[in-house]
């Protein structure tokens, strides 16, 4: 169904031309819309100047250009919303619309090919984009297209409160707003008049934060030089703690705007010259005493050896992309794919104790597509093959669902938003871990570690428990010999930490010959560890990249990441998974996390130095052991090979 102009906006975008998208919507929510937009346009021309974001008009020297900007943007707004001059139609015209509007609502796929339409036409006439102005407009229409929805149903129905239509209305008309702030402030998404106005407010100064440069993100010459960034950056001298001028400009954005933008403590990303370290700030008697009793001093205790910036960005930019149907999909698939790699590992690990006969049938490929019964199977029971099977792969399950539910407990305590898990299937150790997004803003280093460690935390105990565990049934008169796993001693090389604890429990004798017996759950702890480990090295996105990140800071990362390439490159971590998980990280973990509201301000030195234990253990755990010292050690035979 298409809509006249008089009809969705009334006043405002009578007498404009017509720009045709495609785009259909449905009447009444739209209408709601022009209703609250016409409103809004009367209390914008009525409002005090400096009030609001559309007074660049009374800004502009030139009518005619005034006028022409006005028009220009209208039109744009609506070709993004489908608006189109047509003659009045007839009622059997208006009833079929009213009959297809109904029958295909306005579908998300179409709300985004519309804004990609528009961010075109922004870059045709002002030779500047950004993914994220995208997401900021692509976010502000939903909000808007979701909120003129309810207010429509909520009018329809009979008894409807006026009091809540009423507040709807108001909320309509700030989103609708905020959309029109975000073309008319230009590609950064932060309008001109809002940050003059915050720089007047009085909440920088020489006794808080000394302002040396607010620049604009989104200008030319920044994008000429590979910024992709929106928003605007404040750098400046600090002459009081960084927490008490971050939390009084929080606070002064809030005032001033309400949610419409976020604020962001960084590092300044031109600190680079030694001569440009923080002034220091003048000394007030009050000053310690404030820093103790506000409980963050020990945190805030090396703030002089960092100089900061603010970057005000609009708050739909300042989080993750929200999910969709068709992630939740994905994960859905994936956790298919991981159970039947962990039913695979199941029942490989315990192919020894299929007949020999049918082992021996299997090794010639030309039987593999054979229907005939393999020899040997006719008269064998797979009880006990079943029943070494089943431990595997229950605590392989429980292993990986402890890991993502240890996350998920920690960022509810903190109040953190996850997204679906995406589960990593693997044939050799049933599982790579989990993608788990974080799909809200956090508020700093401390949150971003709590929720990575959770994760291991979680897994790796369990997967310390289960070997643990094992390795006492493993013992002669543990276990019934027929419910225990024969395995090569030669895969107790691959690991040098796990090898030497292997070798301290089931003693020299064991080990040193070619097979020994083990109890399902010492394959299942052995893989959980495994597991655990590759996910607690300090690259990228992975729980050890995070919590790198939240410990040490992003420089520290970077280190660390180049290290962590070349050792899974050599295939020192890891051996023959290296390869295949290299990738993994390098296609899908590779960046770090970017969606932290303070992250300057370091976490405590207890989890740094439990940060700097974890990545050793993992490397341990993952190096293999040498062959010239696993023969010293009596692991396995003389001639050895990496897992």
């Amino acid at each position: 169904m298409q809509l006249q102009r008089g009809q969705a906006f009334g006043p405002v975008a009578r007498g404009v031309g017509a720009r045709r998208t495609g785009l259909r919507l449905p009447r009444g929510p739209l209408s709601v819309v022009g209703d609250c937009c016409s409103s809004s346009t009367t209390a914008r021309a009525a409002a005090p100047a400096g009030r609001r974001a559309r007074t660049i008009a009374c800004r502009s020297t030139s009518d005619d250009g005034q006028n022409a900007r006005i028009k220009s943007t209208l039109a744009d707004l609506d070709a993004l919303l489908g608006i189109q001059e047509e003659a009045k139609p007839s009622e059997k015209e208006t009833a079929a619309d009213a009959a297809a509007a109904a029958a295909s609502p306005l579908s998300p796929e179409a709300l985004q090919s519309a804004v990609a339409e528009e961010m075109q036409k922004l870059v045709a006439r002002e030779g500047i984009t950004s993914p994220e102005l995208e997401g900021v407009v692509t976010e502000q229409m939903k909000k808007i297209l979701d909120r003129a929805k309810m207010l429509a149903d909520e009018q329809t129905k009979e008894g409807a409160s006026g009091v809540a239509a009423d507040g709807q209305k108001q909320a309509l008309r700030q989103d609708f707003e905020n959309l029109l702030n975000i073309f008319f402030s230009g590609e950064s998404g932060v309008d001109k008049a809002d940050m003059q106005r915050l720089r007047e407010s009085g909440v920088f100064g020489p006794l808080s934060f000394w302002v040396t440069e607010m620049r604009n993100l989104q200008e030319p010459s920044e994008l000429s030089q590979g910024g992709r960034q929106v928003g605007y950056l404040v750098r400046g001298n600090l002459r009081k703690p960084r927490l008490e001028v971050f939390d009084a400009l929080c606070a002064k954005v809030a005032e001033l705007f309400g949610d419409k933008y976020e604020v962001l403590m960084i590092e300044d990303p031109e600190a680079v010259d030694p001569e440009d370290a923080p002034l220091p700030r003048p000394q007030t008697p009050s000053s310690s005493g404030a820093e103790s009793s506000s409980g963050r001093g020990a945190a805030a205790a090396p703030e002089d050896a960092v100089r900061v910036a603010f970057q005000i960005v609009p708050a739909a930019a300042a989080v993750p992309p929200q999910g969709s149907g068709w992630k939740v999909a994905v994960a859905g698939v994936l956790l298919l794919f991981f159970l039947a790699s962990c039913v695979q590992l199941s029942l490989v690990a315990n192919i020894t104790k299929l007949p020999k006969e049918t082992l021996e049938y299997f090794a010639n490929p030309d039987n593999i597509n054979n229907d005939v019964l393999p020899p040997g199977l006719d008269t064998w029971d797979p009880a006990p093959y079943l029943a070494c099977a089943a431990p595997i792969f229950t605590s392989l399950l429980g292993v990986n669902f402890l890991h993502e539910v240890g996350h998920r407990i920690a960022a509810s305590v903190r109040g953190v938003k996850l997204g679906p898990t995406f589960f990593i299937p693997n044939l050799q150790i049933g599982s790579f871990g989990a993608i788990t997004p974080i799909a809200s803003l956090l508020k700093g280093r401390r949150d971003l570690w709590d929720v990575a460690a959770a994760g291991p935390i979680a897994g790796g105990l369990a997967s310390i428990a289960l070997l643990f565990i094992g390795l006492q049934q493993s013992h002669s008169g543990g276990l019934p010999q027929e419910l225990l796993v024969p395995v090569p001693t030669q895969l107790f090389q691959g690991s040098l930490l796990l090898g030497s604890a292997a070798r301290f429990a089931l003693g020299e004798a064991a080990m040193s010959r070619t097979e020994v017996l083990i109890s399902p759950l010492v394959i299942a702890g052995w893989c959980g560890l495994v597991t655990t480990s590759l996910n607690l090295l300090p690259v990228g996105n992975l729980d050890g990249g995070r919590m790198m990140q939240a410990a040490f800071g992003s420089q520290a990362l970077s280190l660390s990441s180049f290290f962590v390439y070349v050792g899974l490159g050599l295939g020192l971590l890891g051996s023959s998974l290296s390869l295949p998980f290299g990738l993994y990280v390098l296609i899908c973990q590779r960046n770090a996390e970017k969606y932290v509201k303070d992250s300057v301000t370091g976490v405590a030195t207890p989890k740094q130095i439990a940060t700097a234990a974890a990545v050793l253990t993992a490397i341990l755990i993952l190096v293999p052991l040498a062959p010239e010292f696993a023969q010293q050690m009596g692991v396995g035979p003389t001639n050895n090979m990496f897992m």
